[in-house]
């Protein structure tokens, strides 16, 4: 038992330590991208309007063959009814039954069962673009809160070394005040700057917890989940910038991105829309047939003939006498029926059939087949607008996603410099601060001065590498930090 015992803690540590090391698995920037596609509402949307179009497609290709249906039916009648079988009215109860089953297809109607195909595959194509698009869409916004998440985490740890240095330097400064080489105002002021530099530690976690928050509201996911992400070495100067120019981008972009596929799609199916209301106009052709039968408790199937003698009957009286005259005994033939008649010999006995081609010719239509063509025109119009809006967006988005790059690539270049001169200027305040050639204030300045131009620095790249990636993803490379 003791044994079995360890064994069983083995297990359930391992199975711990397994769970443990699956929940401190950090979260790529596709992890999380995959995540928001799978729990999704506008994608769980789009994929339904896809699946709805597979089944319009369907449905259109099927509507190519012939239609069938069948039909019966088991009565009992009672009183005066009429015999199926007979049509003669009869005065008694009997049950009765008929099958029937009918066809017909469409041998012509203008094409536009061919052209509703054609639509429905455009529609259908146009729904996986659609799709993609909302995965897209959904792909921008989660690597956007996840550079802010990033962001939050490097001004985090900006803030925390900063008020590690102002309590490294507050605490040299209590040494000098209590041997008597600095005033106790220095000390007072670096305490204040400890202070204010606490408070912007607290800032820091609320943007990081804040913008953690934002994250998992993209991704779908509950606020109480942990959630750590992975933060890649990405590197500025290892990025570079996009080659290509602004219209070039759009000119790939034209052929990757899916909302302009989607866009195009629209106006050939709407297109297909126009010659689908013009095919009303024309004649349509169709042939039918139908087989049916029935059966007649009633009825009683004819097996012969037999003859019959007749026998001489009194046909009247001679006038005066009164004496009785008689007719002459004759043959006569008789059918002769079975006492029964079953259902399946009924069925076959009873047996029609019926083949007819149907011509329909539309000649007046009160004005509908006008008001349908022209509402498909009008439709057709109204998708080569969305199709420009669409291009024009795109172009519109490139230009200022490409403009906003080149200015944060400015931006940060300028500001790397400009923290490089303040390390300088720190590094030589402090010095002189440390010997007592520079007042406290001097020393405040220029620290905080490092401070915020390092928290620029950090917003500045991760601007820059968010509008690079926008580019990238222009061009068709999937949103990723690697």
């Amino acid at each position: 038992m003791i044994w079995k015992r360890k064994i069983y803690l083995s297990l359930t540590g391992l199975f711990m330590l397994m769970a443990s090391y699956g929940q401190q698995n950090n979260w790529t920037l596709e992890e999380c991208i995959n995540y928001a596609w799978q729990n999704n509402l506008t994608v769980r949307s789009s994929e339904l309007n896809k699946l709805n179009s597979e089944i319009s497609l369907k449905e259109s290709k099927f509507a190519l063959l012939p239609s069938l249906s069948g039909g019966g039916n088991l009565s009992k009648s009672f009183g005066r009814t009429i015999d199926p079988v007979t049509n003669g009215f009869i005065s008694t109860s009997f049950v009765s039954s008929g099958v029937s089953a009918s066809s017909s297809v469409t041998l012509f109607n203008g094409g536009a069962l061919r052209n509703t195909i054609k639509r429905n595959e455009l529609n259908l194509d146009a729904s996986e673009f659609d799709l993609q698009k909302a995965k897209n869409d959904i792909g921008v916004t989660v690597a956007t809160n996840f550079l802010n998440v990033l962001l939050g985490r490097e001004q985090l740890k900006n803030a925390k070394f900063q008020l590690e240095s102002s309590q490294a330097q507050l605490e040299r400064t209590k040494k000098l005040v209590n041997a008597g080489s600095l005033p106790m105002t220095n000390q007072l002021d670096l305490e204040s700057q400890v202070a204010t530099n606490e408070v912007s530690v607290v800032n820091a976690e609320n943007n990081l917890r804040a913008a953690t928050l934002n994250l998992k509201q993209a991704m779908q996911m509950p606020a109480d989940e942990p959630l750590e992400v992975e933060a890649p070495e990405v590197s500025v100067d290892n990025m570079g910038f996009i080659s290509q120019s602004p219209n070039e981008i759009y000119n790939i972009a034209m052929g990757v991105q899916p909302e302009i596929q989607s866009a195009e799609l629209g106006v050939k199916s709407s297109e297909l829309g126009v010659d689908l209301a013009k095919s009303a106009f024309l004649p349509s052709l169709s042939l039918s047939g139908s087989i049916s039968t029935n059966h007649s408790g009633r009825a009683r199937q004819l097996i012969g003939t037999q003859q019959v003698t007749v026998p001489a009957q009194n046909i009247g009286f001679v006038d005066g006498t009164n004496q009785s005259v008689f007719s002459n005994p004759s043959q006569q033939t008789v059918p002769v029926y079975s006492e029964s008649y079953g259902v399946l010999n009924q069925y076959d006995d009873n047996l029609g059939q019926s083949v007819s081609i149907r011509l329909n010719v539309p000649i007046f239509s009160r004005y509908s087949n006008s008001a349908n063509l022209q509402r498909a025109q009008i439709t057709k119009q109204r998708a080569e607008i969305t199709s420009m809006n669409t291009r024009n967006q795109l172009r519109q988005s490139i230009e200022s996603a490409y403009n906003s790059a080149l200015a944060a690539l400015n931006t940060y270049n300028a500001t790397l410099k400009r923290v490089a001169a303040l390390e300088e200027s720190f590094r030589a305040t402090e010095q002189r601060y440390n010997v007592g050639d520079v007042n406290n204030l001097d020393y405040q300045i220029a620290s905080n001065n490092l401070f915020s131009a390092r928290a620029d620095l950090i917003r500045n790249k991760y601007e820059y590498i968010f509008r690079t990636k926008i580019l990238d993803f222009y061009l068709g490379n999937p949103l990723t930090l690697q």
